[in-house]
């Protein structure tokens, strides 16, 4: 969870009631500057960066709009703590919690702090911001700029006071109202207090807090101990326990990263499509290999069972061709087609061929073929018909298990 400012977030916002407090910067360079709309803010971010594309925000929202509270948790995080939370700041809030965004911050031992806001309030500033072209990916509360670990800090301004304690519990109240409520707050403190004083003249808390035995540490614009301004303080400063509402339901994810995600969606996809692709292609080329060795071997038994006084036989395809068209060459073309066309039917037919005589007088192949019925010799005899040769059945005579057949095969034309 992002606390701080990122140099990537080039408009820094702060929402003041209906008008909004902008600064825009570039890596920390401090640009522009005003207060106005939010329409007027996303005007002035794209005129300082001549860009009409989507910027990056960090929002702060007013104190006086969310509660900051710290609350007590099981010192072992579980699921059901997450479940119990909004039992446990119930009791805290005027409203209905159903309606309340809880957000959660750092924890220290058994103490968690909380930010506790309507839930209506992030949406519509969410959207409000989304509609000038404003990504906000950082969302908190303007008190919570100021919040330290080791003191309770102090936020004059004309119009308004804020305290934020160590442990994230803090105030927003209107300045006119702030003198007694203030007295009454920090009676019981005995640790540090530092005040930022933003205020362009004395505030009328200073006799106040001159009249306490308190002992504070001031930091003053007017003096140029600190920042002009809460937003340049900001820039300036890490905020490292301010809480990023945007967490939950409101959970932030710039385009970049969306855009990223989806593409390596779709590179994954592609990968596992192309390497289903490769392997499927693999294993066909497997597998017409073994085909192609297997038919190598039976075309070699085959013709060694034919012509068995040849050793070791080399080059099929040529032994075969010489085989076939005799002492000359002029029937070579007739008697391959003819062996071509007959030996895939055989190989489906279940039958063994034992010879095999091409007769360059008739033209025909003679084949000497073994089986276990004569039901096999009439099918092939009849699928060789459907491949345009003309069969013709010779003898068939059963020896023991065995069905032996002649078969002679031409062209039909």
């Amino acid at each position: 969870m992002r606390t701080t400012v990122n140099m990537e977030q080039k408009v820094l916002v702060r929402m003041r009631s209906d008008l909004c407090e902008w600064l825009i910067h570039d890596d920390g360079l401090p640009l522009s500057e005003g207060l106005g709309s939010i329409e007027e803010a996303a005007r002035a971010a794209r005129e300082t960066f001549k860009d009409d594309s989507e910027f990056e925000a960090a929002v702060l929202l007013e104190g006086e709009a969310a509660l900051m509270m710290s609350i007590t948790v099981p010192a072992k995080p579980t699921r059901q703590l997450l479940d119990a939370i909004p039992f446990l700041v119930e009791e805290k809030i005027a409203g209905n919690v159903d309606d309340c965004f809880i957000a959660l911050g750092q924890r220290q031992d058994d103490r968690l702090a909380v930010v506790v806001l309507a839930s209506q309030k992030v949406k519509d500033t969410l959207d409000a911001f989304a509609s000038e072209g404003l990504a906000v990916s950082f969302l908190g509360v303007d008190a919570q700029i100021f919040q330290d670990p080791h003191s309770l800090r102090l936020v004059l301004e004309s119009d308004q006071v804020q305290f934020i304690h160590p442990s994230g519990e803090g105030v927003s109240i209107r300045a006119d109202l702030a003198e007694k409520v203030l007295v009454e707050e920090l009676a019981d403190q005995n640790s540090d207090i530092e005040c930022f004083d933003f205020c362009e003249s004395k505030p009328l808390l200073s006799t106040t807090l001159a009249a306490s035995p308190i002992q504070f540490r001031e930091f003053s614009a007017r003096e140029g101990t600190i920042e002009p301004s809460l937003l340049r303080m900001w820039l300036t400063r890490p905020a490292p326990l301010a809480v990023n509402l945007r967490q939950g339901k409101f959970s932030y994810r710039s385009t970049s990263v969306a855009l990223t995600s989806l593409f390596k969606r779709i590179s994954l996809i592609l990968g596992l499509l192309l390497g289903s692709q490769l392997l499927s292609s693999l294993a066909q080329a497997l597998y017409l290999d073994h085909q192609a060795t297997q038919l190598e071997r039976d075309a070699q038994e085959l013709y060694l069972s034919i012509y068995p006084q040849d050793i070791a036989p080399k080059d099929m395809v040529r032994r075969w061709r010489s085989r076939l068209a005799g002492p000359g060459n002029a029937n070579q073309p007739m008697a391959l087609e003819l062996v071509e066309k007959v030996s895939s039917k055989i190989g489906q037919s279940g039958l063994t061929l034992q010879n095999l005589n091409y007769n360059v007088a008739r033209g025909d192949v003679s084949m000497q073929l073994v089986g276990k019925t004569s039901e096999q010799v009439v099918r092939l005899s009849e699928s060789l018909g459907s491949t345009g040769l003309e069969s013709e059945v010779g003898t068939i005579s059963q020896e023991d298990n065995e069905v032996r057949a002649t078969l002679r095969v031409r062209n039909a034309f």
